[in-house]
Order: C-alpha cells, then sequence, then structure tokens
C-alpha cells in the first residue's frame, strides 16, 4: 500500500517536470539578455526587473543540469547550463574569485557583498555542472570552495563561517545548511575530500549550535556568543530540510544518520501540528511568526518524510502522500502549466502576484526524490 501511495504520485510529478515545467522554464524562464528571468508574471509574462539575485542564476543553473540528470533532454540542458555558467562567470562573479549578491541585466554585479549564502548556492551550481559534463565548472567549484574556506571560515573558537564580508552581528543557521549541502554536492561531483570534511564540521555545529537543547528544535539566528537574537525563531521547513540533508550526508559518506535528525523530524511535526504538511514560521514560544503559506515548506516537508520512509518509519508514507498532494493542489496545479502559485494568505487566498523562479529548485528536488523513492524512472 505504501508503495503504491508514492508510486502514483510520483509519475505525477515525474510528467509534470519532463513535459511542462523544464520546458516552461528553459523557454520563458530565458532572459533575452543575459541568464534567466527573476521571476514572471502569474500568466508566464517577463517582468520587467533591471537586477537579479545571483542565488537565482546559481539555482536555474543547477536546475537544468539537474534535469539533465534525471534524463530530460540532454542537448537543451546543456545548452542551459552553459548559458547560466556563463551568467556566474562573466556577471556575477567578483574580482576575488568569490560571488556577489545582485546582477544587473544590463551586465555586471549590481550589489558584490559578499553572502555566504549566495556562494554556497553558486557552489551548487559549479557542482551539478560538473556532473553534468560542463567544461571547466569543476575546477571553477573548487576554486570556489577554497575561497570559501580563505576568506568566510570564522577563527577556530568562532566555529562555522562568516555570514556576510564584513562578519556580521549575528550568526545565522540557514546559510551553512546551504553550504553543508552544497559541499556535499561537489564531494559527490568532484570526490573533494574537505568538501566532506566541511559537510561534517557544519553538521556538528547544527548538533552543539544550532539545537535547542531541551528540545532538539533547530533556531534560525543567535549572538556573537551563540546566545538569543532578536530575530531567533523556528523555522518548521528548515527543520524538515535538515533532516533530509543529514540522511544525504549518510547516503554519501556510509555513516549513520545523526541521532538529530529524529527531534528535528518530531518538532517540526509538532509545530505543524495536525496539519503536519504546512511549515509556517513560529516564534520561540512556538506561537505563529507568519501564516504565510509557501511552497518550500512543503516541499521540505515531501523530502523529510521520504527519508523517513526509507529509515522504516511506518507512518510517513501517509505523511508524504499529505504534503505532496497539498503542494499539488494548492502551488502546482494554480499555476500555469509548468509553474506555480506560491504563497498563500493565512485565510486562504493567494498572496503571489508574480512567479518567482527560485521555487523551483525546491519543486524539482522534491520531485526527484519522491521518483527515486518510488522507483520510478524517466
Amino acid at each position: 500500500m505504501a508503495g503504491d501511495v508514492l508510486v502514483s504520485r510520483a509519475e505525477i510529478a515525474r510528467d509534470w517536470m519532463f513535459k511542462e515545467a523544464f520546458p516552461f522554464w528553459g523557454e520563458a524562464g530565458v532572459h533575452p539578455k543575459i541568464g534567466f528571468y527573476e521571476r514572471l508574471t502569474q500568466d508566464g509574462a517577463p517582468m520587467g526587473d533591471e537586477t537579479t539575485r545571483v542565488r537565482l542564476q546559481a539555482r536555474q543553473t543547477f536546475c537544468f543540469a539537474y534535469a539533465k540528470h534525471l534524463g530530460w533532454d540532454a542537448a537543451k540542458a546543456d545548452r542551459l547550463v552553459a548559458r547560466g555558467l556563463d551568467t556566474l562567470f562573466t556577471h556575477c562573479r567578483r574580482h576575488d574569485g568569490l560571488y556577489g549578491k545582485q546582477m544587473a541585466y544590463t551586465g555586471g554585479l549590481a550589489d558584490d557583498t559578499v553572502d555566504l549564502y549566495d556562494n554556497a548556492f553558486a557552489l551548487l551550481a559549479l557542482s551539478w555542472a560538473h556532473r553534468s559534463g560542463a567544461d571547466g565548472a569543476g575546477d571553477a567549484a573548487l576554486a570556489l570552495s577554497g575561497l570559501i574556506d580563505e576568506h568566510l571560515a570564522r577563527p577556530d573558537g568562532e566555529g562555522g563561517f562568516r555570514e556576510l564580508i564584513p562578519a556580521p552581528h549575528i550568526r545565522l543557521q540557514n546559510p551553512h545548511m546551504h553550504l553543508f549541502e552544497a559541499s556535499l554536492a561537489l564531494h559527490e561531483a568532484t570526490g573533494d575530500v574537505r568538501a566532506l570534511e566541511r559537510a561534517k564540521d557544519i553538521e556538528t555545529l547544527l548538533e552543539t549550535r544550532f539545537l535547542e537543547p531541551e528540545t532538539g528544535a533547530l533556531r534560525e539566528e543567535f549572538a556573537l556568543d551563540w546566545g538569543a537574537a532578536p530575530g531567533d525563531r523556528f523555522e518548521a521547513g528548515h527543520q524538515y530540510e535538515w533532516v533530509w540533508l543529514m540522511s544525504e550526508r549518510a547516503r554519501i559518506d556510509g555513516g549513520p544518520i545523526s541521532s538529530a535528525a529524529d527531534g528535528l523530524h518530531s518538532n517540526a511535526m509538532d509545530l505543524t501540528g495536525p496539519n503536519s504538511e504546512i511549515a509556517l514560521s513560529h516564534a520561540l514560544d512556538r506561537t505563529v511568526l507568519d501564516a504565510t503559506e509557501r511552497t518550500w515548506g512543503l516541499t521540505e516537508a515531501v523530502k523529510a518524510h521520504l527519508a523517513r520512509v526509507e529509515a522504516g518509519d511506518p507512518d510517513a508514507a501517509a505523511h508524504t502522500a499529505a504534503a505532496f498532494d497539498r503542494m499539488w493542489e494548492r502551488h502546482v496545479l494554480p499555476g500555469p502549466k509548468g509553474g506555480w502559485m506560491d504563497q498563500y494568505r493565512a485565510d486562504g487566498s493567494p498572496r503571489s502576484e508574480d512567479m518567482t523562479a527560485a521555487t523551483g529548485y525546491h519543486i524539482f528536488i522534491a520531485c526527484a526524490e519522491l521518483m527515486r523513492v518510488a522507483g520510478i524512472s524517466a
């Protein structure tokens, strides 16, 4: 029964990705001048943005390399990956080799701030571009990895990485989570030992600093001494995301899944209550801070529940189905063919007035993981 629940949904996800989403974003999402559109209208038409986030250009490059890996049209994927790499190298990379924050569609950086989050996504994109066979991507990924260690690593006594240059007066878990993800991708793509070591160090930082000791819940912001910060909160979606990422680390290096994963999954489920598929932002007293329902929280719930399916949790397939169904019915079907409706207000009405391309990174991984666990191929 659990297999049937996953297979039927995996087939829906596969057909949508291959027949609708990848073709749509590979055409409508391509900017005529440089790289990819930051966002489209809800009808799939271009928006008039003058700038775009570097992380968005990196995510789109990743998505097309990932599409090729899944079995989508190799020639189209290669052209789109090459376009993304040219954009990253020519218009998003600083003279020191690190990546900035905002790119202008007229060319070059509109904001050259070094943000760990953006550089983590650049590393993810370069690693997957190398896996797709793109020339120069592997060397560029290894070079960026070294620069991240050189310029962003904090002193040993502080642990982790500078979230910005210059270093901010708060500590953030989220950029570290994405550097963890990108480090695993680099190791898997190139065999780089340092990348896996860095991922393990970040996982230790998670276990020792990012988790609330009493509950095992994931906190988001910290003072420099790891005490409370004004913006600290719980994000159920990030707790789900870490569950899946730790299972990925275990898959890649053959080690055990951290015991923290159980607590993170339990806390995410507790935060979301009876609607365990809806991941919102909560204050530390567990009251809702922001009731906006966004696509990414559902995708991370799907991925975490799938990791639990593989770990033998008898209830995980049903939770996967519930999260997938809500994602599909609320966020995919109401969008244009191949697109999505990203946000809803607390009263259930659509909040999105445009369609961010960045959401694809979340949806495509969730769909691909569903296919993998269900045993469905392209």
